[in-house]
């Protein structure tokens, strides 16, 4: 019998999964190696500085503290096999009394565990709004959630921030509801990713009022940067100004705590009634697809977040004092301007376009500084903004001054004459 000799064929990957992009991975993974290989620019400095992903514990002074571990490592073996798919009872227990206040008080019922803040997201999407679905998101934010809604067939409608302040243009708001009065929820985070930004009170009023008059239209709150905030103050969740509107709050372990590893975070649901109770049902279909996070980081949980309350204000004075050494260091830069920084771990620089010869976009921008300088930074496209440029701000204060001076002498070289 003859012989038929064979290949392999390559596999054809499904449309829904090539539309599914998160592009502050994409930049890191492909297009800064594209850069790369594009060519440096004679003379660029050899040591990189890199302000691009927010990994606090890629960082000298914002390890994951001793204690953490120890309390991590006493919890192996204590939850071992399967959980409830929201998360371990006796836990969600603890973490709805430690998330109650004097404005609403959680049950475990309220609690749905997630991996990482990024899970909690995706749940509270995914419960609230399907294919053909709008959802409103602010502008500038942080991609996952039109990641998620682009996967799902999910229309994203955008809201812009104001420039500056990044607080929210009410009027605007109004105006975009009465053209899309069938949208399913608005998004807001804060503190901001990427703008380090923090919605005031009135902001958070306001927001709570828009839904009141819109249905009571739910809002979905990215909280991952609670607390993180410069000021030694009391941070503001807008559950806490909602008395109708249903509120779902996205949090986790990740920043705060600084275990981005660690992948747990939660969904707390805010609300009275029976408000939750048919999205309950559809929270439960999701996980049980998913499952439960790990049980290990589980058993740990709330003795961690407790202890990270009295850690995060010395945290927040480190990343303060950067900030305000890269607003000192760039204060007279050609061309830019440093973003206002209310908390988080992040930085922006506004980019004066037409006071450059050769730079037309951000994206434009943080190539060039790439090649020339040999400094790393995300372009506010990624964010679905434009004209700024995103930076990390947890590395040490003497690469802060470094990168002034040559994010200054890249501006210099590029002015336009």
């Amino acid at each position: 019998m003859q012989q038929v000799e064979r290949s392999w064929d390559m596999l054809k990957p499904s449309a829904r999964a090539q539309v599914s992009l998160n592009p502050i991975r994409n930049w890191v993974e492909h297009v800064v190696p594209e850069v790369e290989k594009a060519g440096k620019q004679e003379g660029r400095p050899e040591k990189k500085i890199v302000f691009l992903l927010g990994d606090p514990t890629a960082y000298p002074k914002f390890q994951t503290p001793n204690e953490y571990k120890v309390t991590v490592a006493n919890s192996v073996g204590k939850i071992d096999g399967y959980t409830d798919f929201f998360g371990d009872l006796k836990v969600r227990t603890q973490l709805a009394e430690v998330l109650s206040s004097h404005h609403r008080k959680l049950d475990a019922d309220d609690i749905i565990l997630a991996s990482g803040g990024s899970g909690a997201l995706f749940y509270a999407t995914l419960a609230l709004a399907k294919p053909g679905d709008k959802i409103l998101m602010p502008r500038p934010t942080f991609p996952l959630v039109k990641a998620f809604a682009d996967f799902y067939s999910i229309q994203v409608v955008f809201y812009d921030l104001n420039p500056g302040t990044w607080q929210v243009n009410i009027v605007e708001l109004e105006q975009i509801y009465e053209q899309n009065p069938d949208i399913k929820f608005i998004l807001v985070n804060s503190p901001s990713n990427p703008m380090g930004s923090e919605l005031s009170p009135q902001a958070l009023t306001e927001i709570v009022n828009f839904c009141e008059r819109h249905n009571n239209l739910p809002i979905v709150s990215d909280e991952i940067y609670e607390n993180m905030i410069f000021e030694k103050r009391e941070f503001k969740f807008i559950s806490d100004y909602a008395k109708t509107v249903p509120v779902l709050r996205c949090s986790g372990l990740t920043k705060k705590c600084l275990v981005p590893g660690w992948r747990l975070g939660w969904l707390a649901l805010y609300g009275e009634g029976d408000t939750f109770k048919e999205v309950k049902k559809a929270l439960r279909n999701i996980s049980n697809i998913l499952l439960m996070p790990n049980t290990i980081c589980q058993a740990a949980l709330c003795d961690v977040y407790k202890k990270s309350l009295d850690i995060i204000p010395e945290k927040m004075d480190e990343l303060h004092a950067r900030y305000k050494a890269l607003h000192h260091g760039l204060h007279d830069a050609y061309g830019i301007s440093v973003g206002e920084t209310k908390g988080a771990m992040y930085s922006t620089l506004i980019i004066n376009i037409e006071e450059f010869s050769d730079i037309k976009s951000s994206i434009d921008f943080a190539k060039k500084l790439q090649q020339e300088q040999n400094v790393l930074v995300f372009p506010g496209e990624l964010f679905y903004g434009e004209k700024f440029v995103r930076l990390v701000i947890c590395c040490d204060l003497e690469i802060i001054e470094e990168a002034c001076q040559r994010i200054k002498k890249f501006c210099l070289d590029h002015k336009k004459v």
